[in-house]
Parts: C-alpha cells; structure tokens; sequence
C-alpha cells in the first residue's frame, strides 16, 4: 500500500470521526434545549365518553369489497418453485 493510498484513508477515517462527533454534539444540544423548553399542558376538559369515543358505525357507511378486473390467467396448471406465482405481461401497465 503506497502512502498517498494510506493517506486517502486517514483522511477519509478523520472526516467520518469529525462527522460522527458533530451529529453527538448537535443532538444533545438539541435535547437539553427541548429538557429546558416549558411544556405546554392541555387544559383538561370533562366530555362524556358517548362523543369522544365512537364504537358504532353509522348506518348511511357501506363497506364495499375491492373489484379486481381484467386479472391475468397463468397457462399453466402446475408452479415451478424458480417460476413466479404469477405472470404479467409487459404490456401491462406498471410492470417495467
């Protein structure tokens, strides 16, 4: 290993140590800022639990299934365990 080679690594080594000990730095400076900063409380409020939490679905909500259209047959009966599942055209949209 030549010594310009060995150079190029401490160089590379000192840049990842220095930017290691920046972000250390920063985010606990961040984090004794946010220790110090008040916290603000919410005022507490006496709801019933009949609005605040719903269990119910209303009657006008319909879940309706998904509708798959046009979805590709394989030709073959049999799966090959190298083969995918299924096969898609590359016609298809999405598919490159």
């Amino acid at each position: 290993m030549s010594p310009l080679d060995m150079l190029i690594f401490l160089f590379f080594i000192l840049v990842t140590i220095k930017a290691a000990s920046a972000s250390i730095e920063y985010w606990r400076d961040a984090d004794d800022e946010s220790a110090c900063a008040p916290k603000a409380q919410k005022p507490v409020t006496a709801a019933s639990l009949s609005r605040t939490v719903r269990t119910g679905r209303p009657a006008s909500v319909r879940v309706t299934p998904i509708k798959r259209v046009n979805t590709p047959v394989t030709a073959s009966g049999t799966s090959c365990s190298n083969r995918p599942a299924r096969q898609y055209h590359l016609k298809d949209k999405g598919a490159a």
